[in-house]
Formats: structure tokens, C-alpha cells, sequence
């Protein structure tokens, strides 16, 4: 093996830079040729681990508990299918339990309890490592600014009554009307109508009490708010939301937003046809975007499953943008429900990930 190493002329720069069209998840049987080509893989996933990958669960209708995730690597841009499973609640469960993948890469989610409150388009974000419930529509339609949350670090695993969502967003209180996005202390939400008009507010978890709700002014151009994210931090540490909005000639604007003092930057636009490729071929209306990122790196997409995905990076001022397609998976089932997530893979993501291959492949 070391007469190998010594007399091959995959060395140095010339191995790293083979191994940097290779796609992640692929790196880690490279890893095991040699002790240069295991430095060398390592090394190449630990500098690829600055971008997050974009997840997509597809939630089959047919068959409630299973169904598929596929996974877009930025660097290598292929996509990634496995099976997941969603596992069946105990009878002992009267009501809906949640079911969440607790690892971006996990096969199996794992269920929590029942909140205490029955709802449905809830508004739900992870702040450090408590899980936030807010708002949603109760059984007989009327909606709520009931507000529970969950510790995940907790051994008791119970849902806890949080202080309720300020009484002004009551009209607007469900995952439909409020855009939402989560940082290690607070849950930000901010409505999705029309730009010049529409109001913010945030639960901040150490203090365990809602923000005065405070209007934002993005412009009169912009027709609607589609989705917020978390940006990268200011310099002292302090929150800053990313803002996405479609304007009335039918592009999509992004701004930054620091919620103390409501200070706005835009960061760029994306053109009407761009727009027009997420909203899918024949689609005439105006898309319903979906925005999830990971500081300065994202992705755009259609909330209803169709159209093409963009990936984004933002920073310094600038702004770039390219179309990365659709995942093949989703035409399997053209009737699943499609949940978004975005998140940074770590290696023990990826070797769990490239093991459920093995055993597939072997099992075929």
C-alpha cells in the first residue's frame, strides 16, 4: 500500500482536485483506498460543509407512513433519493402526534407528543433546542394564537403554555398568512400581505413574551410577502431576517432586515422569468415561493410542488442565483405532499446516509 501511494500520480492538487467533482455522500468509499486519499476526501467534505444541502420530503397520500426525501448537494449538484419512514402513533395517542427528522439526513423521523391544543396550519420553528407551536385553525375553524412549546433536551418530553400570539395577528394567525423563521432565541413571524402594510413580531424564548407587533415598509411595488429566513448575524451577534416578496411587475425582490430598528437593505432581484420557471410551465398566477437557507446560502422554490428550484448566495451586497431543476423523485408521486427543510449534513449524516445505500443495494 505505501509503494502505491509513493508511485501514484494521484497525489497532492491533483487528487483534491479529482475528488472535487465528486459528489459528497460518494467522498466517504474514497475514503477507505488509502491514509492520502482518506486525508484528502475528509478534507474536501469538511470544506464543502459551509453550504447546506436542500431536503425535500415527499409525504405520500397513499401510503401515510412512507414515503421518499430527496437530498440536493450544491457542490457536486446532483440529487440524492432514500426511502423514509414515518412511524405509526401508539393507540394510546387520541390525538395527532408530530412527527419530525430530528438529523437533516434521517431515514426515520421520530414522533413527539401531542400538543395540547388540536389545530391544523400551525406555525412551527425549533428555537435553540425548544420546538415553538403557534397559532393555527381550530376544529370548528376558528383560528387561535394559543402558543406551546416543547423541549427536546427535557426527559419529561411535555408540551408546555407559552404567552399566546398578540391579539392584533389573531386574523392572520396560520402557517397561510404568517411567513415564519426561527434563531437560537427567538421565533420571528411576519405577515405575508401586501408589502407596504404588512406587520412583524417575535416570541423571544429567555424571556418567554411576545414583541410589540411593528409594521414593516418594503415599498409600494412590492404586491406580497412570501417567505422570511434567518440571514447571517450582525457583527455583535444580534438577528438579522432575510425577506422575500414578489412585485407587482412579476419579479422577486430579497432585502435583509434587522427587527431591533427595522433597518432595510435590499440585497437583489431575481427577473420575471426566472419567477415564471419557478412557477411551472402553463402556471399563469403568481407563484406561492418558499424561501430556506442556511446564512448566506439558500433556496427558492414553489410551495405547491411544481416549477424549478433555484439556489441562491447572498453576501457583501451581492446577490447570484442559478437553476437547479426539479428532483426526479417527485414524479413518482405527483400526489404527495412536499415539505421543504434546508440544512448543513455532518459527517456522521453522510456515513449514515451512504449505509442505508449499501443495505438497499444489497437488499435489491
Amino acid at each position: 500500500m505505501l509503494n502505491m501511494e509513493r508511485e501514484s500520480p494521484l497525489q497532492g492538487d491533483i487528487l483534491e482536485s479529482i475528488l472535487s467533482h465528486v459528489p459528497t455522500i460518494d467522498l466517504l468509499p474514497a475514503s477507505h483506498v488509502s491514509k492520502s486519499w482518506r486525508r484528502s476526501a475528509l478534507s474536501s467534505i469538511h470544506r464543502r460543509q459551509h453550504r447546506p444541502w436542500l431536503l425535500i420530503h415527499l409525504l405520500s397520500r397513499r401510503r401515510r407512513r412512507r414515503g421518499l426525501f430527496t437530498a440536493y448537494d450544491p457542490y457536486s449538484h446532483s440529487w440524492h433519493t432514500l426511502p423514509h419512514v414515518i412511524p405509526s402513533p401508539p393507540i394510546t395517542f387520541h390525538l395527532l402526534p408530530l412527527a419530525l427528522p430530528f438529523q437533516p439526513l434521517a431515514a426515520t423521523w421520530s414522533l413527539l407528543p401531542p400538543p395540547l391544543l388540536h389545530r391544523h396550519d400551525a406555525l412551527i420553528g425549533l428555537v435553540g433546542s425548544r420546538l415553538i407551536l403557534a397559532g393555527g385553525v381550530c376544529d370548528l375553524g376558528d383560528r387561535t394564537c394559543a402558543v406551546e412549546s416543547l423541549s427536546l433536551d427535557s426527559s419529561s418530553f411535555e408540551w408546555e403554555n407559552c404567552e399566546p400570539m398578540p391579539e392584533s395577528l389573531l386574523e392572520s394567525a396560520a402557517a397561510t398568512w404568517l411567513a415564519v423563521a426561527a434563531s437560537n432565541g427567538r421565533l420571528y413571524v411576519m405577515e405575508r400581505g401586501a408589502a407596504d402594510a404588512c406587520r412583524l413580531a417575535w416570541f423571544d424564548l429567555a424571556a418567554g413574551r411576545w414583541s410589540p407587533v411593528r409594521p414593516v415598509r418594503l415599498g409600494s411595488e412590492i404586491s406580497r410577502i412570501s417567505a422570511i429566513g434567518m440571514g447571517p448575524a450582525t457583527i455583535d451577534g444580534k438577528d438579522r431576517l432575510v425577506v422575500v416578496g414578489l412585485t407587482d411587475c412579476g419579479q422577486l425582490e430579497i432585502w435583509e432586515v434587522e427587527p431591533e430598528n427595522l433597518e432595510i437593505r435590499e440585497i437583489g432581484s431575481l427577473p420575471a422569468e426566472a419567477v415564471a420557471r419557478i412557477a411551472g410551465e402553463g402556471e399563469e398566477r403568481s407563484p406561492a415561493v418558499g424561501f430556506s437557507n442556511v446564512g448566506g446560502f439558500g433556496f427558492l422554490y414553489n410551495l405547491e410542488g411544481r416549477g424549478e428550484v433555484f439556489a441562491c448566495e447572498f453576501g457583501d451586497g451581492k446577490l447570484s442565483w442559478e437553476a437547479i431543476g426539479w428532483p426526479p423523485a417527485v414524479e413518482e408521486d405527483p400526489t404527495a405532499m412536499v415539505v421543504f427543510r434546508c440544512a448543513e449534513p455532518t459527517l456522521e449524516d453522510l456515513k449514515s446516509v451512504y449505509g442505508q445505500r449499501e443495505r438497499l443495494r444489497k437488499s435489491e
